[in-house]
C-alpha cells in the first residue's frame, strides 16, 4: 500500500513538471489580445494605400516625380465630420434663411402682404390672420413673438424662390435688404461684392429623437 502511494506521488510530480516548462523562473502571465475601446462619438477609418506621383507616362524620362506607394494607417475621426460640399450646402441654407427672415421682417414693418408682386410676397405666412381658427388664434396670441426679437415662432414663406440676380429684384425694398447683406462697395476686391459672412449667424435647436421615442 505504501509503495502504491509513493508511486502515485511520483507520477503526480512528474505530470506537474511536464506542463510547467519555465523551470521555476518568473516569466509572467500569458498576455491576452488587446481590443482598444472606440472613442465616444468617433468612427474608425480603415487604413489603406495609394499610389502618389505622376499618373501620366514620363515621356521625357526626367524622373522628377516618381510614383511611390503611400500607406495610411487606420485612424478615428468625428462621426459628425462632413465634406466640403455638404458644408457649402449648409452655408446656402443659412443664407437662404437669413435673407427670408430679413425680407419678412421688412415686409411686416411696411405692412406688405402677398399679392402685390413685391417684397410682400416674402412676408411671414401668418401675416394674414383673418382665416385663423380659434386654436390658431390662441396659439398666435400666446406663443408667437415672445422673445428677444419679437419674431419668435413666425413662419417664413419658403414657397417662393429668392432672386439673386440684381436684374430680377422685384422692388426697392427687396433691393434694400439684399444690399444690406453684401460687404460695402469700398471693401470689395476688383469691384466684386460678396456676402458679408459676419451676418451669417444662425440658431439651432437640439432634439434627442431616441429619448423622445422612449418617452
Amino acid at each position: 500500500m505504501k509503495k502504491l502511494f509513493a508511486v502515485a506521488i511520483v507520477l503526480v510530480l512528474l505530470s506537474c513538471g511536464s506542463k510547467n516548462k519555465n523551470r521555476g523562473e518568473l516569466v509572467g502571465v500569458k498576455g491576452k489580445k488587446w481590443h482598444p475601446e472606440k472613442p465616444y462619438g468617433m468612427a474608425l477609418i480603415p487604413g489603406g494605400s495609394f499610389i502618389m506621383g505622376k499618373s501620366d507616362d514620363d515621356i521625357a524620362n526626367v524622373m522628377n516625380a516618381p510614383t511611390r506607394t503611400v500607406t495610411v494607417r487606420s485612424f478615428y475621426m468625428d462621426e459628425t465630420e462632413i465634406t466640403n460640399s455638404e458644408y457649402r450646402q449648409f452655408i446656402d441654407w443659412v443664407k437662404d434663411s437669413i435673407v427670408r427672415m430679413k425680407l419678412a421682417i421688412l415686409a411686416d414693418e411696411l405692412g406688405e402682404a402677398p399679392g402685390n408682386g413685391g417684397i410682400g410676397e416674402y412676408a411671414f405666412q401668418d401675416a394674414d390672420t383673418s382665416g385663423f381658427t380659434v386654436y390658431q388664434r390662441y396659439m398666435y396670441d400666446n406663443y408667437v413673438g415672445f422673445g428677444e426679437t419679437g419674431y419668435e415662432g413666425r413662419r417664413l414663406n419658403r414657397n417662393i424662390d429668392l432672386m439673386w440676380d440684381t436684374a430680377e429684384y422685384p422692388d426697392e425694398f427687396y433691393t434694400e435688404v439684399m444690399d444690406s447683406l453684401y460687404i460695402p462697395a469700398e471693401e470689395t476686391y476688383n469691384g466684386r461684392r460678396t456676402i458679408d459672412v459676419d451676418q451669417l449667424q444662425y440658431q439651432y435647436t437640439w432634439l434627442d429623437i431616441k429619448a423622445a421615442i422612449k418617452s
